[in-house]
């Protein structure tokens, strides 16, 4: 342990040093140094600017080999450097996000949802009868009580945005509508493989970049880096990683460019590791682990440039 953090301590100091004032730094780490990484980023980054701990789903099938459990997630920790400035993009809407959006009763606003118009505990302000459109009366359930005040509900009557449902006789609902739901989605701090890939998914997209060869064992999926960059970054951010490894973050940064139009910049910083002279890497010319990455963004850089000819001019590889 005391090797590790006498390494990482002090490019965690100087990552906060550059990062801007609303900038964010991403971590990923295991089970072995979590405790130790958390304590280090509160101590550096300061408990007030911790964002979130995020668990990423890298493995979708148990090593059997495995005595008790087969880990199959990583967890990545997020701080800000000053969490005040920190604003975030959220995730795009999807049309899958956005098909439980109806309009039943052709309401001019266009496609809602509604929600539960009760909430716990009970305030005694907020309790009272509601005569549905059918005539029934109702009261929330023992221990609830409705959102609104009496006076509130009132207005939002008058306004449309309860709905009974399609006889009248339902438990009252608020209407809420697309067009006024903010654009971001809040992500959840459990990030599915079906989301944003898993290890094996990204050893198999390095190997078709490298005419099959597997050069990295465990390489981080590129749509988790891209939703990392999604997140917080802006079309022309500088995006820094101090363990480039294969160049994932390189090839995040370019596939996010072409997908909408952005001019971000990386910068990737990696350690010359040498290569064992026995690895496929050492027999295909890759003394270190830096020659790889450098081609890695070369073959993708092509590979973007070949899916998105349109857009040639507009792209910009750093």
């Amino acid at each position: 342990h005391t090797d590790w953090l006498n390494m990482i301590y002090p490019r965690l100091k100087l990552a906060k040093d550059l990062l801007s004032e609303d900038g964010v730094i991403f971590i990923s780490i295991d089970d072995n140094e979590m405790e130790n990484m958390k304590k280090l980023c509160n101590e550096i980054f300061g408990n007030g600017n911790f964002v979130a701990c995020i668990i990423w789903e890298r493995a979708f099938s148990p090593v059997n080999l495995k005595k008790h459990f087969s880990e199959n997630h990583d967890f990545v920790l997020c701080y800000a450097k000053n969490l005040n400035n920190l604003e975030s993009n959220g995730l795009k809407r999807t049309a899958e996000t956005d098909k439980r959006y109806k309009n039943p009763d052709n309401d001019p606003r266009g496609p809602w949802t509604s929600s539960d118009m009760t909430v716990g505990p009970e305030i005694k302000d907020k309790i009272y009868e509601i005569v549905t459109p059918s005539g029934k009366v109702v009261k929330p359930a023992s221990g609830r009580c409705w959102l609104f005040t009496k006076e509130r509900y009132h207005e939002m009557l008058a306004d449309n945005r309860i709905w009974f449902g399609p006889k009248g006789d339902n438990m009252p609902r608020v209407k809420k509508f697309l067009s006024e739901v903010k654009q971001g989605i809040t992500p959840l701090t459990i990030w599915k493989y079906s989301e944003v890939g898993h290890s094996q998914e990204a050893q198999q997209q390095l190997k078709q970049l490298f005419d099959g060869k597997a050069y990295f064992d465990y390489p981080k999926s590129v749509n988790l880096i891209k939703r990392m960059i999604e997140l917080y970054s802006e079309k022309d951010s500088i995006i820094v990683d101090f363990f480039s490894g294969s160049a994932t973050t390189a090839h995040a940064v370019m596939q996010l460019n072409a997908e909408d139009g952005g001019n971000r910049k990386f910068i990737m910083v990696q350690l010359p590791e040498e290569t064992d002279e026995k690895s496929d890497a050492f027999q295909d010319g890759y003394t270190n682990i830096c020659e790889i990455g450098k081609e890695r963004i070369r073959r993708a850089g092509k590979k973007i440039l070949e899916e998105h000819p349109d857009d040639l001019n507009k792209l910009d590889f750093g």
